[in-house]
């Protein structure tokens, strides 16, 4: 249970699916089922049908034109005037770009309805990995559990920092902290940009500095090392499945993200070259604005070759996700449960990736390398690919 429950409001939003991050988000794990709830906020964003638009209406008394969204009343002028019927086409065009929801100042704005308003944004408007959605629930589950019926405005870095040190509490490390902490403030940024949090305020927490390592009480991992080919090897006979298998030789040979694997399509891949190139439709930097290519050499090309053949069309996944379930848990979790039978450290997807990287600069150098992992940065390239001791060692002989 990720802590997101679809809701269907019965009055306010009249069929229509949204979703919400909920106080009680556990309620589903700790009764074994699914939770039916109605959730009423103070002050609820009024959503509409997407046909569905506010009339354009005549006030009996006063002979004026005026539309009534969320509950407010906006006069037009007189009615019938061209003037009045350019203001309802003007306040009309706001209210569908603020997606059809009923306009509120800031001072009415709760943070859940920011959060619910912001989440609806990522789904429709971001294109964002499955992996990045998931974080950015995370993160704003805590939010609203501790903040949600506050409103925007009352929320400040002192408010900022209570979170980052629950986080610090939870022995999450710094730049697990820096990461949520940083979605935070994007969430106030783009709701200022909407003009439903004031600048002063989204400003403000832009201001709480990110924690440095070996300066805070913040917990410090080491960093992802490569995984052996050899622990590698000795893990894949206790993997049940096949595909699983065959997805982790893929990826350790194109030294690619977990998300790459999923995601491989064969309208993704051009095969018409010895070297296949294979451009993810999805991938962690895309929305950025960056292109990502992988090469697919012979032995990946001789795994996936069958997975091709067997698909009914070009946009089917190579590797079927009717087999799994839950299919980005599921692979991490088939090694790690691999890794116990085998009796070998446990190791994760990443480590692969880094693996790869580790080979590509050993053999090729680090501009190798960087264009095996698709880095823009070279220091980037040198996080994944881990100078190996071997070659300091060598030095070490010939000079002393």
């Amino acid at each position: 249970m990720s802590g997101i429950l679809e809701f269907q409001f019965a009055q306010v939003v009249k069929l229509q699916k949204v979703t919400v991050i909920f106080l009680n988000w556990n309620l589903e794990s700790a009764y074994g089922k699914k939770c039916q709830m109605t959730l009423y906020f103070n002050q609820t964003p009024m959503l509409y049908k997407r046909k569905q638009l506010p009339k354009y209406c005549r006030h009996k008394s006063s002979g004026r034109a005026f539309v009534r969204i969320g509950g407010k009343t906006y006069y037009l002028g007189k009615y019938g005037s061209e003037a009045s019927k350019k203001e309802y086409d003007r306040i009309i065009t706001e209210f569908v770009a603020n997606g059809r929801q009923a306009f509120y100042s800031p001072d009415e704005i709760l943070v859940e309805i920011l959060i619910l308003r912001y989440l609806d944004y990522v789904e429709k408007e971001r294109n964002y990995t499955e992996c990045t959605k998931n974080r950015i629930n995370l993160v704003l589950k805590l939010l609203n559990r501790l903040y949600g019926k506050k409103q925007v405005t009352e929320f400040t870095p002192a408010a900022l920092r209570a979170i980052r040190r629950q986080y610090i509490e939870d022995k999450l490390a710094v730049d697990t902290i820096n990461q949520r902490i940083g979605i935070i403030k994007q969430m106030f940024i783009w709701g200022n940009e909407e003009e439903i949090v004031p600048a002063d305020v989204a400003g403000a927490l832009q201001l709480v500095k990110l924690l440095q390592k070996g300066q805070s009480a913040a917990a410090e991992y080491d960093p992802v090392e490569p995984v052996a080919d050899e622990i590698v090897e000795k893990t894949l006979p206790f993997i049940d499945s096949k595909q699983v298998q065959d997805m982790i030789r893929v990826q350790r040979f194109i030294s690619g993200r977990p998300q790459d694997i999923h995601n491989m399509r064969p309208c993704d891949i051009d095969q018409s070259g010895e070297i296949w190139r294979y451009a993810p439709f999805a991938h962690k930097t895309k929305y950025r604005g960056k292109k990502r290519e992988l090469a697919i050499g012979p032995k990946a090309q001789e795994i996936i070759k069958p997975y091709i053949d067997d698909c009914e069309n070009a946009e089917q996944f190579v590797f079927p996700r009717a087999e799994i379930k839950n299919y980005d848990k599921h692979y991490s979790n088939a090694i790690k449960t691999a890794c116990k039978k085998a009796g070998v450290p446990h190791w994760t997807p990443n480590q692969l990736r880094h693996a790869g990287g580790t080979e590509v600069r050993d053999k090729y150098g680090l501009e190798y390398a960087q264009a095996v992992l698709g880095h823009s940065s070279a220091s980037t390239t040198e996080i994944y690919a881990k100078v190996s001791f071997e070659k300091a060692a060598k030095v070490a002989k010939e000079i002393g």
